[in-house]
């Protein structure tokens, strides 16, 4: 598991494009981190952009008192290279996994979900339909009101007693207080001087809906890669799976082995590196804003969502968003969502555009469940480019 994606890139002309990206709109300061045991019932989970403040760090017990800052601006070359100089590839997994179908039969039931587009639920137990993962379906049915907002469950956080690494500075876990597991983890690595606050509203808005929201936070949060933050995030991966042993753990006996990888910025190019890496071992990725000018994400064989900006003159979608989205293999299920006028923030507050996206995108291509597949088509406004292989 410890496999390295290994280069190290020159960031001389980063902080050129970082004092280019704070974005538009309104302010708020991120200085602070959720701590252990904080506990928060469903909101909004906005996060403006403007502001960034990259003076605080997560973790350590210190709360939130709302819903997450603002996003870093500057970004560094992602998997394949960064300022002038290219590098070599990263690690490789073995083999190849479909992010395609699974179907897990029944149990005192008979077997529900049925197939749409590729995807199939995991069977029924005692009548109960569940997900590819293994949790119960969500009984909520969802809607274009309440996909704009928090999901149904209440969300605590902690971030003691995890396991520590020369590969990251710390990890905090966002989790379902009374969601029923197993639970899809969804690991998040933030852009280049970013904290938590800047991706709070996202672990907020994922473990609202059931899932664990890990963020994971780099030990140099203005000086590295796209490939140190992989690596960190795939030893995160590594600690989280042990959590479902750990004794006093919230998470004992509930982390399913489904890992979705995401990330803002510098983060999304990790999250693509590990998907592209790992075939085997990831289910889904969800890149937001991602800066990645030049690897080819061939191996990718994960369901991969790919949310940019229009404006985003940090990682411009001709040289990043879409042109990684066209290196992923057109029998992958993927989709390109570009957000008309949208800066390198633009994929930084689920309570916009990107939100029901992201969360549809989990729920119909990790979790099989079918109901949410038509929130993934084109909105008729507030987008400039789209692009789908989900029929």
């Amino acid at each position: 598991m410890a496999s390295r994606i290994a280069f190290t890139p020159s960031f001389v002309a980063l902080w050129a494009l970082l004092a280019g990206c704070s974005g538009s709109g309104g302010a708020s300061d991120p200085t602070t981190g959720d701590g252990d045991g904080t506990t928060t019932t469903p909101n909004s989970g906005a996060i403006d952009s403007g502001v960034r403040d990259s003076g605080a760090s997560s973790g350590g017990g210190s709360t939130s008192s709302g819903s997450g800052g603002t996003s870093g601006g500057g970004t560094t070359g992602g998997g394949g290279s960064t300022g002038g100089g290219s590098t070599g590839g990263g690690t490789t997994g073995g083999g190849t996994t479909g992010g395609g179908t699974t179907s897990g039969g029944t149990t005192g039931g008979t077997t529900g979900g049925g197939t749409t587009g590729g995807t199939t639920s995991g069977g029924t137990t005692g009548g109960t339909t569940l997900s590819k993962c293994g949790a119960p379906l969500d009984t909520r049915a969802p809607t274009t009101a309440n996909l704009a907002s928090d999901g149904p469950y209440t969300v605590s956080s902690y971030s003691t007693g995890l396991p520590s690494s020369t590969t990251y500075k710390s990890l905090t876990v966002y989790y379902p207080t009374n969601a029923p597991g197993p639970y899809v983890v969804t690991m998040i690595s933030p852009g280049l001087t970013e904290i938590l606050a800047y991706l709070q509203g996202w672990a907020r808005r994922f473990a609202s809906y059931g899932y664990v929201a890990v963020f994971v936070e780099a030990n140099n949060t203005g000086n590295d890669s796209a490939a140190l933050r992989a690596d960190g995030m795939w030893a995160a991966i590594t600690s989280i799976k042990g959590e479902n042993t750990r004794s006093g753990s919230p998470l004992a006996g509930k982390v399913s082995s489904c890992f979705v990888t995401t990330g803002h910025s510098l983060g999304g190019g990790a999250a693509l590196t590990i998907a592209n890496a790992h075939p085997n071992d990831v289910k889904g990725t969800v890149a937001f804003n991602p800066y990645d000018p030049s690897t080819t994400f061939s191996r990718i064989v994960a369901p991969t969502m790919i949310l940019a900006g229009q404006s985003d003159t940090t990682a411009p979608p001709a040289n990043h968003g879409r042109r990684q989205y066209d290196t992923i293999t057109a029998t992958v299920s993927k989709e390109y969502v570009e957000i008309s006028g949208g800066n390198h923030q633009s994929a930084l507050s689920p309570s916009t555009i990107p939100g029901p996206y992201a969360i549809a995108w989990i729920k119909y291509t990790v979790d099989g469940d079918a109901r949410f597949k038509p929130f993934l088509a084109k909105k008729a406004t507030g987008l400039s480019d789209f692009a789908t292989t989900v029929p």
